[in-house]
């Protein structure tokens, strides 16, 4: 990879990575639906401009029922889950869990689509969910019915996630990213605004919380997908998909500098577990590389 590269990669990692950071820190103020309802409308309202420039409009507009799908269970609900966790318990635990998410794509993968796991693929799931358990052994998010919830909650996001996944290769093969990315945006901003609307919190939000939400929608969403689209074309997706990799080392350093979050050696041997698996199932280490979708 080029210098630019190299830059443009560390910039996604620090857009995504933040975002659990300043989701945990917004999200009491806001509530979720308000929270995630904004974010996903301000950064589809960032996106469409590009995606008209580049005239994709029409493909937009052929695969409405597709996206409604990819934008409501696989978009709007796993980021109401999120917001929910993100009450709970620390940013870097939340993003450490998330990175589960490709391991749910594969065993979905290999399950419903048929696809062939291979055995390096195999022991990587296998270690990244001793990974989850290595990071729930005798940790204090089990004290409380909350924290578990809490818990249960990103996991599930991460199976949501891995079914979205396997959803959009079976059914928009040929669809361009970024038509997905804002179509899933649009669908997830608008189901979600009735409910937005409904809870919208009686105090208004500071200044604080409302540019926190605006880096979540402009920075994160917005930005972070323009960054990863260029990236794509440039060093491909395996090399792109790097970036799930540093997501939660820039999630636990930042929760630990602007929320005083604790980062524990449990954390660390757990993510770092939860990260080799993740790579082995993705085929990143160990075995053929194979080229595969960001998930997240």
């Amino acid at each position: 990879m080029r210098a630019r590269d190299v830059v443009e990669l560390l910039l996604l990692s620090v857009l995504w990575g933040a975002a659990y950071l300043f989701m945990r820190a917004a999200v009491p103020a806001f509530g979720p639906a308000p929270l995630v309802a904004t974010r996903m409308g301000l950064a589809a309202l960032l996106l469409l401009p590009v995606l008209v420039l580049r005239g994709g409009v029409p493909a937009l507009l052929a695969h409405p029922r597709q996206l409604l799908v990819l934008g409501v269970p696989y978009t709007a609900l796993p980021f109401m889950l999120l917001g929910f966790a993100s009450l709970h318990i620390t940013a870097g635990l939340i993003a450490v869990l998330n990175a589960t998410a490709p391991l749910f794509a594969a065993l979905i993968a290999h399950y419903v689509l048929k696809e062939r796991l291979g055995a390096w693929r195999a022991c990587g799931l296998v270690i990244g969910f001793a990974g989850v358990a290595i990071l729930m052994w005798g940790s204090g998010s089990f004290d409380t019915e909350s924290g578990v919830l809490a818990v249960l909650a990103v996991l599930l996001t991460s199976l949501f996630w891995g079914l979205g996944a396997n959803y959009a290769r079976k059914h928009l093969p040929s669809v361009d990213a970024m038509v997905m990315t804002v179509g899933s945006l649009m669908a997830a901003s608008l189901f979600l605004a009735p409910f937005a609307w409904a809870s919208w919190p009686v105090e208004s939000p500071g200044p604080r919380a409302w540019a926190e939400l605006a880096f979540l929608g402009v920075a994160s969403s917005g930005l972070g997908f323009l960054l990863y689209f260029r990236l794509l074309r440039r060093i491909g997706p395996v090399r792109a998909m790097s970036v799930t990799f540093l997501n939660p080392l820039v999630a636990m350093a930042s929760g630990a500098l602007y929320l005083g979050e604790a980062v524990t050696p449990q954390m660390l041997a757990g993510g770092a577990v939860v990260l080799l698996g993740t790579a082995l199932s993705l085929g990143l280490v160990g075995g053929p590389r194979e080229a595969r979708p960001v998930i997240g």
